[in-house]
């Protein structure tokens, strides 16, 4: 194996992972998403054999496109789908607490606006900087910085009752004693 096959194959383990997180907030699916990533990978590996990382935004950037075009077909798609045939019931697996809390904050993810949910996740899981973020969207840094602000306090508001139930001690049933039952001692 050559050093540029090595080097992009360094490069596609480090930044896979969190361009498919990204990805996914885009999609909803995983398996959308590891296949967005890898197309992208793909075009930037086209456009830069080399493998400059200084370029990671315009990465991000095809990421955020191909997902967009992938979301915008399974909707047409879903349509037609949803005029054929009525919705499947949906079944809900036992969860871990764990898995639940994980539940909960996906939950106030996706009641937030696209661009303040797209901004968290960039900034979160893709690691990249307001002024990165900024740049490939086409937004000023205080409009991008704004906004994830805002995306914070609407999520920190909506997991407040998680903090409430982190912070409270575990509720036991204790028999109630009262003053005018016999005691018991024989």
């Amino acid at each position: 194996m050559n050093s540029a096959t090595t080097s992009w194959k360094e490069c596609f383990e480090r930044l896979a992972p969190r361009l498919v997180l990204y990805a996914r907030q885009i999609t909803g699916s995983l398996e959308d998403a590891e296949d967005v990533v890898q197309m992208a990978f793909v075009r930037w590996w086209r456009r830069y054999p080399d493998g400059d990382e200084s370029q990671v935004p315009l990465l991000y950037a095809a990421v955020r496109t191909i997902a967009l075009d992938l979301r915008r077909g399974d909707q047409r798609r879903q349509n037609r789908e949803q005029n054929a045939v009525e919705d499947a019931p949906v079944f809900f697996d036992t969860v871990l607490e764990d898995k639940e809390r994980g539940a909960f904050v996906e939950e106030a993810m996706r009641e937030l606006p696209p661009m303040q949910k797209e901004v968290v996740t960039l900034k979160i899981w893709g690691g990249l900087t307001f002024a990165e973020i900024a740049n490939m969207l086409g937004e000023s840094i205080n409009t991008i910085t704004s906004r994830y602000r805002y995306a914070l306090a609407a999520m920190q508001k909506r997991l407040a009752h998680m903090r409430e139930d982190l912070l409270s001690p575990p509720v036991t049933a204790l028999p109630a004693y009262s003053k005018t039952e016999p005691e018991m001692l024989s």
